[in-house]
């Protein structure tokens, strides 16, 4: 075989390869079956499949979580709000400790009446509940509290976290891995 022969044969080859190449990738990409998406799991409907609430608690439950929602919401904005504040201090020169520490403090009170407004929720939906219920209620509440935790992301300057291995997000809380709970309790 000549020269020209053997560089037209390898040519080829080199091509077809490619192609094969460029098919497997394409298979890859197209063919991967995607992940279901698995919905969210709400503290709401976690408590009342552990509790077994029955139809009027469950009614009364949801008119608790309507209301505690709603006051939650109004002070997420106070939060904002006391958040907006504070970082305003940026573009003032020569701020004292003191006016730091107090419009820090406001962002605190608002995030303290946040925790008090949510134990009186979880005191009321406890109240609704029979003596096996509460018994069973004391034994996740921590469960709930943490899945209420991560609900809404970190919102920090620039929106939330990107997260990723390269280690810009803190280490997740109680060693979890990743964005997925502790496998609740049964």
């Amino acid at each position: 075989m000549n020269h020209t022969a053997k560089n037209k044969v390898l040519t080829w080859l080199v091509v077809i390869l490619l192609i094969a190449n460029a098919a497997t990738i394409t298979m890859f990409w197209l063919g991967k079956p995607k992940q279901p998406v698995q919905p969210k799991r709400q503290p709401k409907d976690f408590l009342i499949k552990k509790l077994k609430l029955d139809t009027n608690q469950q009614a009364q439950f949801e008119v608790l979580v309507k209301e505690h929602r709603a006051a939650v919401e109004q002070l997420r904005e106070k939060i904002k709000g006391a958040k907006d504040n504070l970082f305003d201090l940026l573009k003032e020169q020569n701020v004292s400790d003191s006016t730091k520490r107090n419009a820090a403090a406001a962002v605190s009170v608002i995030t303290e009446e946040i925790d008090l407004l949510t134990l009186n929720h979880f005191q009321k939906v406890r109240a609704f509940c029979n003596p096996e219920q509460q018994k069973k209620f004391d034994t996740i509440i921590h469960q709930v509290t943490g899945m209420m935790g991560q609900q809404r992301p970190p919102m920090g300057p620039g929106g939330p976290p990107s997260g990723g291995p390269d280690g810009d997000r803190p280490p997740p809380p109680n060693g979890q891995h990743g964005d997925k709970p502790p496998p609740p309790e049964e």
